[in-house]
């Protein structure tokens, strides 16, 4: 079932909106450091009242937003005034309900045999750190690699997430961390590669000037560096003034892995080791509660995020996530909704055992 979006600016229908969605039910302020968990307090009068912890300045409008059931309700508020003791009233300008239903069950974590827990955690924010502040060691890799690959081709790019995001390959990567190789541009490709050359011509060789202006360079290979396998943090790029074959695609593929390798080698890239609790799990997706808001750092919206899930019998999971929210529950847990995005075979049948011996359903 898709997402269906209702807006509602009728000031009539908000007390109905207050009593079905909000009136008994967990409530969140929107931040731009996470979700804040405050408490509805009642609607009188065309105002609205909240208890609003650890808000020192309001700003003049804001996102409140709750979820019961299948709707995630989304509304929008301009502050009147704030009372004594974290109370605030806002005027209530407009809601939107989103008809969203859970694809899947999600099991509570409670104390005993079935408590998980993450470690080994790392994260794209803290490799592009790593990277910015270890540019010595980052040079010294990139020079080991032009050694042999300018020796080779006229044109050779190595790039790293530290050097932002705007570039074309690594947005790409970002997205979809898939080799991709281009033998010829003079030459048709075949239908197997027509789409992947087509989107190579539109959304990066378009917008890269360099090349455009080098009519020469008639192909290219570009491969991500995947921290784990999993998490791109940068690329290599070489092209030619000749058509490229297979055999070279696999070694700038090997190349790619080595760089990883070396990186690994100078202990450029340290882990959290900490052990963080896993509260809820499903198939697709966990939630991460932490205390102590030195973890917070590992974790922002929208970015990437390996680790090791810890299995009840001894096994280990190792996921990539993306992290959806982060949310600032009572008694300051910070609570982190994760959605898998990739896990390899084995962990994937650890896990799903688990889970399955949990009583979660696919």
């Amino acid at each position: 079932m898709s997402e269906q979006i209702r807006t509602i600016t009728d000031k009539g229908q908000f007390e109905k909106i207050f009593s079905l969605f909000f009136a008994n039910n967990d409530v969140f302020l929107r931040t731009a450091s996470g979700d804040l968990k405050i408490v509805y307090m009642g609607f009188a009068d065309g105002t609205v009242a909240f208890k609003i912890p650890y808000v020192k300045n309001m700003p003049d409008s804001c996102v409140i937003l709750t979820r019961k059931d299948s709707y995630i309700v989304n509304g929008v508020f301009k502050l009147k005034e704030k009372d004594a003791d974290d109370m605030y009233v806002f005027y209530p300008v407009q809601f939107q309900i989103i008809s969203s239903p859970r694809k899947e069950e999600r099991i509570d974590l409670g104390a005993g045999k079935s408590v998980l827990f993450i470690t080994n955690l790392i994260s794209d924010y803290i490799l592009q750190n790593s990277l910015a502040l270890s540019l010595k060691k980052v040079d010294n890799v990139k020079e080991i690699l032009r050694f042999d690959l300018e020796k080779r081709f006229p044109y050779v790019k190595i790039y790293f997430l530290n050097e932002g995001m705007a570039d074309p390959r690594m947005k790409y990567f970002y997205a979809s961390p898939i080799p991709y190789f281009v033998a010829n541009m003079n030459a048709q490709p075949d239908a197997k590669s027509q789409k992947m050359f087509n989107s190579y011509v539109n959304d990066i060789y378009a917008k890269d000037y360099m090349l455009q202006n080098r009519k020469n360079l008639i192909a290219e290979i570009a491969v991500p560096i995947l921290y784990h396998g999993k998490i791109p943090y940068g690329y290599i790029q070489v092209n030619s003034d000749k058509p490229l074959t297979d055999g070279m695609f696999s070694v700038i593929k090997r190349l790619g892995v080595v760089t990883d390798e070396l990186f690994k080698k100078n202990r450029l890239f340290v882990p959290e080791t900490d052990r963080l609790l896993i509260a809820d799990a499903s198939f697709s997706g966990i939630g991460i509660v932490f205390r102590e808001r030195k973890y917070i750092r590992y974790f922002k919206e929208g970015s990437y995020v390996i680790g090791d899930i810890l299995l009840p019998n001894g096994a280990r999971a190792n996921v990539l996530c993306v992290v959806r929210n982060i949310t600032l529950m009572e008694n300051k847990i910070i609570k982190v909704g994760c959605q898998i995005k990739d896990i390899d075979a084995l962990s994937e049948v650890h896990y799903h055992e688990y889970l399955e011996s949990a009583g979660v359903k696919a």
